[in-house]
């Protein structure tokens, strides 16, 4: 069954199966070799893994992608090192050494195929590594993926706010990784008294701790993604990517503040 370790919010490992697979053009490595070293195509080969449902957060909307592990019954367990969202699926991306391990892994991970999929420690660990410096030190006291989801979330209530107050609609973000620090990429520069109405605006509702929820939708014919005024909140702009066939729509709300698809 699917669990939770001790003191952690955020659900680790998952049972599930396999949609589909397909292996990646292996002329290009996935990760740049040092200074005039030239590796094998054979060293190259990726296998990418579609699943009924998953762990690993595939990354997007300025958040990286997590890694973590796809474990099979025969006691075979594959490295993930990328995930992306593809239409309403999450592409997870493993590295195989030759040719004839791609071979084998893809009878091991056939379609219909039992597996659980992991975020691992060391996803764990790589979230910490993009939030250490962001929080001054706090993060060493919070569980990786607290950390992470407040960032975020910060970064919702922050987009929000600029965009009420000011107009100023958010061109993108990312959660970057040490030792660079978060971002938000607006269209002008603020003003010394606009940085501190922003600043006391967030920073009241941050100590008036509004609920942050999510609210979740089937997405029918009639209510398809779309551009959409929202009642509390910024615009939604196109909402959701036009490629999304999940069949449902999640909104983050900050209560009175923000609702975001």
């Amino acid at each position: 069954m699917p669990h939770k370790t001790l003191g952690d919010p955020l659900l680790r490992r998952l049972e599930t199966s396999v949609v589909d697979i397909f292996p990646l053009s292996a002329d290009v490595p996935q990760k740049p070799p040092g200074k005039g070293v030239k590796i094998p195509r054979s060293e190259c080969v990726v296998l990418q893994v579609i699943l009924h449902d998953t762990t690993i957060f595939p990354g997007g909307g300025g958040q990286p992608s997590d890694v973590g592990y796809i474990s099979v019954g025969s006691g075979t367990t594959f490295e993930v090192f990328e995930a992306k969202r593809v239409g309403g699926h999450a592409i997870h991306s493993i590295r195989l050494p030759s040719q004839d391990e791609l071979q084998k892994a893809q009878l091991l991970l056939r379609a219909g195929t039992n597996v659980v999929v992991t975020l691992g420690d060391g996803g764990y660990r790589r979230r910490l590594d993009h939030v250490s410096t962001q929080l001054n030190g706090l993060s060493r006291f919070l569980p990786p993926s607290f950390a992470q989801m407040t960032l975020h979330t910060s970064q919702h209530l922050l987009s929000a706010i600029l965009e009420q107050r000011l107009q100023l609609p958010t061109l993108s973000w990312s959660l970057t990784a040490y030792p660079s620090p978060c971002y938000v990429e607006i269209s002008r520069g603020l003003t010394p008294g606009e940085v501190c109405l922003i600043q006391d605006e967030t920073n009241a509702l941050v100590f008036e701790g509004r609920k942050v929820y999510i609210e979740v939708e089937e997405l029918h014919a009639d209510n398809v993604p779309g551009v959409a005024k929202l009642e509390d909140g910024r615009s939604a702009g196109k909402a959701l990517p036009s490629d999304y066939t999940g069949g449902v729509k999640r909104t983050m709300v900050i209560d009175g503040v923000d609702r975001n698809p």
